[in-house]
């Protein structure tokens, strides 16, 4: 598209209809230069939304911008012509149109057979000015090829090399992510490539093929094309625009400060307690909570939130319990502690706290702390976390307007890292001790190697684990009169849980990810390793060190390592503006509106939308339940389900056919006569209070009168929480196996070694064979 100055163009683009408004933002610079394929949808949408508001209106920066442009030549330039076209011809003879099917490919290359001539030259006429056509107005190009009653005939070689072009325009990532700026969607582009083809193939002018030709396929020649595209579009497809520019402005999650009108209204003070595990930065946040008239702490965890309530109320200030399994009303009480999720953003608050405000990273539930940061109506905010998020929330604040005041802490007592490992013998653990293990599996077999082979009693705790059984386990190891003096846990213990740990001890510094088998986060490491030693403990000094010599360079790399710094943090939208969307698809399941969501979504710069696989797979399992409303699928997609249990996956999807019957919903659940004898009961007993948390936390979301027997769950929970506190005390079995092919706990030399990888067995069997082989010559002899 070359046609003239940017000035003209602008005018030209400025001045027409509504609908056309949209076109001369394709001009910008910012959409439109080369690279711009890896810009992001918000980015594109945002400057197209600011000059839509008033599109006769520019200034003279503005003209100066677009007169900058790269975008497909538009200063005025020259072309050279090429030598084999300085006599090109025209045939003047007339052609039918073709009459192909819209959407067949191959009977449009059929039909369309009878305008290739098979010879190089036909009677001369004129030459082709290629600078004529690289200056046209594509509007009047467009026009030219719409009202052309007749197509003309082409040679073979220029057909081929156009059928080319037009396959790359279509494939083209450049032209897709432009086509969005005027509301032609990823998903539609493709179609929309297609119908274009046909019309230009239908509408063929010579001078027009000879230029798409000297420029060839590749950038030039969809650059030359796409507004062409554009004009095709507008008019070809307004219902198809309309309908997708809805659907985008209803998916729109930008500037989500402005959500919380009531708390931008207010003059909130945020003070950051930014520092290490281990260096007072909660309880400077706690003290201020619980001095304040009216408060609020917001908890990553059930464990934690159950903690402060209990401290608190025991130093005498009334305080109440809201998670989304329990609620605990106190008398008189103007303190709560809630999980995050919990929190309410309509009460007004003297001081909150916001516990572990690096979770807003989280890629699943990272949403709740920008919630809660954004939307609280508080005078003073106490924000406690590592320095991982700190630019990030200076920019909020930035956002929001609020005053910033950054408190740094150090740790009370260095961390020393032990270079003397346990030599990979867990015989060599010592009181105190808390080895991490980064599976289930691992943590029992650690737990039956250390009480095997030594004095030692284990107390476990692991995420599976309900909070209370993990308070119970962590004051069985905390308690000095008995004999559990070795806690093996997984990462749970990097968070909720205050225990009196001399040395951490690292079992491996791999985790499976659900993919693949990957390094630990140095930030995951810094954190667990950092529960060693703890202020007015038994062991104020901390330590840590790992299992095996060769991965003690990795646990010292970790620790020197800095916080790396996040650069987004997450989002995810209300109920209400996934109504919104939803009444752009009103035939849609809920799954594929939640797709839809997804690809349509516009995001800041700062933001990214958490993840929601999890969310995905119940919607698709709850697609079969009849008669329940959006809402209700919305509430049952975030209910606390494992979605890798299929027991605990069949009872909530009983739970949600029972609820969409308007019948009372039952547990339909007994509970064990004794403790777990063997690893199935244990995973039973895990997989029953699963479901019950699972029913607690739906009836809280729904109507009491849905969910009749809360107190009966409540008591099998604690019942059940019982049992497998017992059951991980007398535990001596080994775990079963979930996947075949894991190799079995060895013993060597009367010690303990750790199961390897199968990798690493496979390389280990292989040099033992190369290394019993003869040598190359003693075979050949």
């Amino acid at each position: 598209m070359a046609t003239g100055s940017a000035r003209y163009l602008l005018y030209r683009y400025s001045s027409r209809n509504t609908l056309s408004r949209v076109r001369f933002s394709l001009l910008s610079n910012r959409f439109c230069h080369s690279n711009s394929s890896n810009l992001s949808k918000s980015e594109l949408y945002s400057f197209l939304d600011q000059k839509l508001s008033n599109p006769h209106q520019f200034s003279q920066s503005d003209h100066r911008h677009f007169s900058k442009c790269r975008f497909l030549n538009i200063r005025r330039c020259t072309f050279s012509t090429l030598v084999k076209n300085e006599n090109p011809v025209l045939n003047s003879e007339p052609v039918l149109e073709s009459e192909a099917a819209e959407t067949s490919t191959t009977g449009l290359e059929l039909d369309l057979e009878e305008n290739i001539s098979e010879t190089e030259s036909v009677s001369p006429e004129k030459a082709v000015n290629f600078v004529e056509i690289a200056n046209r107005d594509p509007i009047e190009i467009y026009r030219q090829l719409k009202n052309a009653p007749k197509t003309e005939k082409q040679n073979r070689d220029d057909w081929n090399e156009l059928m080319e072009i037009f396959s790359c325009f279509a494939k083209s990532g450049w032209a897709s992510n432009q086509a969005l700026a005027v509301y032609i969607g990823g998903a539609f582009f493709p179609t929309a490539a297609q119908k274009f083809r046909k019309f230009f193939f239908k509408k063929l002018k010579t001078d027009l093929v000879k230029y798409l030709v000297s420029l060839g396929p590749g950038n030039e020649s969809e650059k030359f094309l796409f507004p062409i595209f554009v004009e095709f579009c507008l008019d070809e497809f307004p219902d198809e625009i309309r309908r997708f520019r809805s659907m985008v402005e209803s998916a729109d999650l930008t500037k989500p400060h402005t959500w919380f009108p009531f708390a931008r209204a207010m003059k909130r003070k945020i003070i950051y307690h930014c520092g290490p595990t281990n260096s007072g930065k909660t309880y400077n946040a706690l003290q201020r909570f619980m001095e304040a008239k009216k408060g609020i702490y917001c908890s990553p965890l059930r464990l934690l939130a159950m903690e402060v309530f209990d401290k608190v109320n025991g130093l005498g200030v009334y305080c109440s319990l809201l998670t989304g399994q329990e609620k605990k009303f106190v008398p008189f009480s103007n303190h709560v502690a809630c999980t995050v999720e919990m929190v309410s953003l309509d009460e007004l608050y003297d001081v909150a706290v916001i516990d572990e405000i690096q979770m807003m990273s989280d890629s699943s539930r990272g949403f709740a702390w920008t919630r809660a940061l954004l939307g609280l109506k508080a005078d003073e905010i106490h924000l406690c976390g590592d320095p991982s998020v700190l630019n990030i929330v200076r920019k909020i604040c930035s956002d929001t307007g609020d005053e910033l005041v950054e408190q740094h802490y150090d740790r009370f007592k260095p961390l020393v890292v032990e270079a003397k490992t346990l030599l990979g013998d867990l015989k060599n653990v010592r009181s105190g001790d808390c080895v991490v293990a980064f599976s289930r599996r691992e943590i029992f077999e650690v737990k039956l190697a250390i009480e095997k082979h030594t004095n030692h009693r284990c107390c476990v705790i692991y995420g599976a684990l309900p909070p209370e059984t993990r308070r119970q386990q962590a004051n069985l190891f905390n308690d000095e009169n008995n004999e559990y003096d070795i806690l093996v846990a997984s990462d749970a213990v990097g968070m909720g849980l205050n225990l009196h740990i001399r040395r951490v001890v690292f079992y491996s510094l791999s985790k499976y990810n659900g993919d693949k088998i990957v390094p630990v986060p140095a930030s995951q490491v810094k954190q667990i390793a950092g529960r060693a030693g703890r202020r007015g403990s038994r062991y104020p000094e901390g330590l840590t060190t790992t299992l095996h010599l060769e991965d003690l360079d990795y646990l010292i790399e970790c620790l020197k390592k800095p916080f790396d710094l996040v650069k987004k943090v997450g989002l995810f939208p209300f109920f209400e503006q996934f109504e919104l969307f939803a009444g752009q698809l009103p035939d849609a399941t809920f799954s594929h509106i939640l797709e839809k969501f997804t690809e349509n979504c516009r995001l800041d710069g700062s933001y990214f939308l958490c993840n929601h696989l999890h969310i995905k797979k119940v919607a698709n399992m709850l697609e079969k339940v009849k008669g329940l409303s959006l809402e209700d699928r919305f509430n049952f997609c975030f209910a606390p389900v494992n979605i890798r249990d299929p027991k605990a996956m069949y009872h909530l999807l009983r739970f949600a056919s029972l609820y969409s019957q308007k019948l009372p919903v039952n547990i339909a659940m007994g509970v064990p006569a004794s403790t777990a004898r063997n690893d199935s009961e244990l995973l039973d007993l895990e997989t029953k209070h699963q479901v019950l948390s699972m029913y607690l936390w739906l009836s809280n979301h729904f109507e009491e009168d849905k969910f009749p027997y809360v107190k009966r769950a409540e008591l099998m929970a604690t019942d059940i929480a019982e049992l497998l506190g017992q059951s991980l005390t007398k535990a001596s079995w080994k775990p079963e196996s979930r996947q075949s092919g894991k190799q079995k706990t060895q013993e060597k030399d009367g010690g303990y070694d750790r199961p390897r990888s199968l990798v690493k067995l496979q390389e280990k069997k292989r040099q033992e064979k190369s290394l019993s082989k003869p040598p190359l010559e003693n075979v050949a002899a």
